[in-house]
């Protein structure tokens, strides 16, 4: 079985050779066994004639020797026919009568008396089979005398013929032995021709087939292995082109799957699919993930219209379980064009998950919905996210309070209401701000005011009737809506009850502050066009009021309080038009020297003449400005005429005109980087600082570490004199006078009108004077109106004077005339 094996796993060549031999072996082997039996036949039948010939002979000569006594002659006869060699012919003779007595023999001696028996008889004639024997007894019945019947016996020998088959039979079998190897050799080259082309075939097959798609056959000739190689080729080509577009194909499908694969685990959705005609469906491992489901768990058949719903209708929750179904039933009909919808469904756990659920069906011939396929994406915490912003949007972060536009839904709702109902449905708004809330923000940290806020916050939700809103507009504000309330007198009534705040303990308990409320009241039929935002408004502009006011923590909206703020915002609209077309004027009023009258200097005033108002008096649009933070913006413009008008004065004049003072705010004085501001705008006129000086209030300065202090310190080390306006009035402390940098301390009028008749302010003053004087400043006294106040002031050792018994404030022409005049004066001197 293994040689089988082997064989059969042998080489062509090997397989051809061995053939071939194996043919030719028995071919030749039934030709030597044709030969063989043919010359058997041959040898045979000359045996039959040798032994033939010699019995009619023998015969014969019997016969004719018989009338002879002992045969006559025959004996002589006889012996010259024998062959004595024993190699071919007649061996002996031997003739007996009847009881077997010989009656003559010749040849051989030594087997007449124990003759052989016959190999050849009258009975038996059949000499095949003999031939190999080196001597043949023929025994045939003999007549003798006297009619007796006797045997003649003779051997005869074979051996030569026996010899001449041999030798043919040897010969014969050399050539067929050649005749092997001659096939064996031719064969072998054969084979060796043909197995080396074969060999080179099979190559090239175990070529391709090890990915060598570029090997290719030699195809010299144009027999069957040539043509085989070119066919070979050209597959090969072929194969290399096929496979290049498959391996390429290949490579775009992998990416294409690896790009899907990477999506699906992106998009982290659950796919399904339908086989709505067989009723099944498939769901994969991410699937059952989001559903809580067991992934090795089967899921049962579906019968039609019952997926995804077989998976969902217990799960579905009752909010969404009917649009789900009508929406799938649509889509199933073809009314729409894809399957979509955002539900929640039931999780394992017992949980609602919120889940995006996309399909489309796949439709036959006759558009009849046959397969569905879709996903479900998991977005539970994107709508958790978005119900977050949602109440963030609508609620206060710090407070958890409805904020401003939530509120202002809640007086829609409230004012359609009061539409449909009538006066049982009457409402109030309150807008509620806390009391020296940025004070406690700035002593005791914001961390304080949150926690004040959300206490406030507290105390109203639990102080109010069920039905009312509270909300936090932002800030230290919040408003409430007061519904069901009868009368103005009701809602007043309520609104006081909340304006003392419960007490509040700060962080730490270090303190308990008592913090109060003031609170600005607008009822529902305020107005009958009134709005949501209008409501809220009117109730703002009440609580304006109630903070400017002294006697009531509470006030209630008149008509009055919106006109005084429209009025405001038209005011302050112009007031930006104005100051950024840079429609605003700077008047100059002189400062003069008290005991001869000269001009000292001009303070620059910032003068607005409002196109239908006429002029605006600076007490109305200044504390605007401050409010809306265009304060600095105002206090570089009026710097910038000054020194344009400085500049005209100096080219009209031909001399050097007094220096001017601008004022400079709180505001500004907090910019660290006022200073530079201020005198590279100088330095841009070509201005020397000295002709420009600034004017700061008092209180600004109380405390000697305060924001401007530096600043101001910068100016007068370059050059600019520094003066204190409405000294005394604010912060006034004698003992900080040292530390304050200025150059000159201004008086306030309210010193100035009562000091001819008030000795106790006369005597304030003169110290006053007497100190700045010890400390090397000058005084200005302003607002001098009269005479006698001046002569006053004179007497007490004031060095300079201001108001209206001088000049009022003039236009820059007006006041360059002036100084036009006074040189004209002082020449005439």
């Amino acid at each position: 079985m293994h040689s089988l094996f082997s064989f059969r796993n042998a080489s062509i060549k090997t397989k051809l050779l061995v053939a071939s031999i194996a043919v030719q072996i028995v071919m030749l082997a039934l030709l030597l066994t044709n030969s063989a039996r043919l010359m058997d036949i041959a040898a045979n039948a000359s045996l039959e004639t040798l032994v033939g010939q010699n019995e009619r002979m023998l015969h014969l000569m019997v016969t004719a020797y018989l009338d002879e006594p002992d045969f006559g002659s025959l004996p002589d006869t006889l012996g010259e026919l024998l062959t004595e060699d024993r190699g071919n012919g007649l061996i002996y003779v031997h003739i007996a009568d009847s009881s077997g007595k010989a009656l003559l023999h010749a040849g051989m001696p030594e087997i007449k008396t124990s003759l052989p028996p016959p190999d050849v008889s009258t009975e038996n004639n059949d000499v095949s089979g003999l031939l190999d024997r080196p001597l043949i007894h023929v025994r045939h019945p003999q007549l003798l005398d006297h009619n007796e019947v006797g045997f003649l016996q003779f051997g005869v020998s074979a051996a030569t013929m026996v010899t001449a088959r041999q030798a043919i039979i040897r010969q014969s079998a050399l050539i067929a032995l050649g005749g092997i190897a001659a096939t064996f050799v031719l064969m072998s080259a054969v084979g060796y021709l043909l197995a080396s082309r074969l060999t080179r075939l099979l190559a090239g097959s175990q070529a391709l087939t090890d990915g060598r798609l570029e090997h290719r056959l030699p195809d010299e000739g144009d027999d069957e292995l040539a043509r085989l190689a070119r066919h070979f080729n050209i597959m090969a080509s072929a194969l290399q082109l096929r496979i290049g577009e498959l391996q390429r194909s290949t490579a775009r499908l992998r990416a294409s799957e690896e790009r899907y694969a990477l999506a699906i685990r992106g998009a982290n959705d659950g796919l399904w699919d339908w086989d709505i005609a067989g009723g099944k469906g498939h769901f994969s491992p991410r699937f059952c993930e989001m559903l809580g489901l067991n992934v090795d768990t089967p899921v049962s058949d579906i019968s039609p219209l019952e997926m995804p719903t077989s998976i969902f209708s217990s799960r579905l929750h009752p909010d969404e379980s009917a649009i789900f179904r009508e929406r799938l039933a649509e889509h199933l009909k073809g009314i729409s064009s894809q399957f979509m919808l955002e539900h929640r469904i039931r999780h394992e756990d017992g949980s609602y998950r919120w889940i995006m659920t996309r399909g489309v069906a796949q439709r036959d011939d006759h558009g009849r919905a046959v397969r569905m396929a879709g996903s479900i994406s998991d977005i539970h915490l994107r709508k958790r996210a978005e119900q977050q912003l949602l109440h963030d949007a609508l609620h206060d972060d710090l407070t958890g309070l409805p904020n401003q536009a939530l509120f202002i839904e809640h007086l829609r709702q409230a004012l359609a209401q009061r539409g449909r109902g009538g006066e049982e449905h009457r409402f109030a708004v309150l807008a509620v701000n806390l009391e020296r809330f940025h004070l406690i923000n700035d002593s005791y940290g914001h961390a304080t005011g949150d926690h004040l806020l959300c206490q406030v916050a507290n105390y109203f939700s639990s102080s109010l009737r069920a039905g009312d809103i509270v909300a936090r507009l932002g800030g230290d504000q919040f408003a409430i809506l007061l519904q069901g309330v009868s009368s103005v007198t009701e809602a007043t009534k309520v609104a006081n009850s909340l304006v003392n705040l419960p007490d509040c303990v700060t962080l730490g308990a270090r303190q308990v502050l008592h913090v109060k409320c003031r609170i600005g009241l607008a009822m529902s039929d305020s107005g009958s066009d009134a709005d949501a935002e209008t409501l809220l408004r009117d109730a703002d502009n009440a609580l304006q009021m109630a903070r400017k006011g002294e006697s009531s923590p509470v006030e209630v909206f008149q008509a009055s309080m919106h006109a005084s703020a429209l009025t405001t915002l038209r005011l302050e609209t112009d007031l930006r038009n104005a100051l950024a077309n840079e429609l605003l004027s700077v008047y100059y009023q002189p400062i003069v020297r008290l005991h001869n009258r000269e001009i000292a200097s001009f303070e620059a005033l910032v003068r607005w003449q409002h196109p239908t108002q006429g002029m605006i008096p600076p007490i109305r649009f200044i504390p605007l400005a401050e409010s809306l933070d265009l304060i600095h913006d105002l206090g570089l413009f009026v710097l910038r005429r000054t020194c344009q008008d400085i500049l005209e004065w100096r080219g009209q004049t031909g001399t050097e005109p007094p220096p001017v003072s601008v004022n400079l705010s709180a505001r500004q004085l907090s910019r660290p980087d006022l200073a530079s501001e201020l005198l590279d705008i100088i330095a841009g006129y070509g201005l020397a600082p000295a002709r420009l000086r600034f004017e700061v209030t008092e209180s600004l300065l109380a405390r000697a570490a305060g924001p401007g202090v530096a600043t101001l310190q910068r100016l007068r080390e370059a050059g600019v004199a520094i003066l204190i306006d409405d000294f005394g009035t604010g912060y006034s402390a004698l003992s900080y006078l040292h530390t304050i940098p200025c150059d000159t301390v201004k008086l306030d009028g309210s010193f100035v009108g009562a000091i001819t008749s008030d000795m106790r302010l006369r005597a304030i003053v003169r110290y006053s004077i007497g100190l700045s004087h010890d400390l090397g400043m000058s005084v200005v006294a302003e607002c001098i109106e009269s005479e006698d106040q001046s002569r006053m002031l004179r007497a007490i050792g004031c060095d300079f004077g201001q108001g209206y018994l001088f000049s009022k404030p003039m236009p820059a022409d007006d006041a360059c005339r002036l100084l036009v005049s006074r040189e004209k004066r002082t020449d005439i001197d």
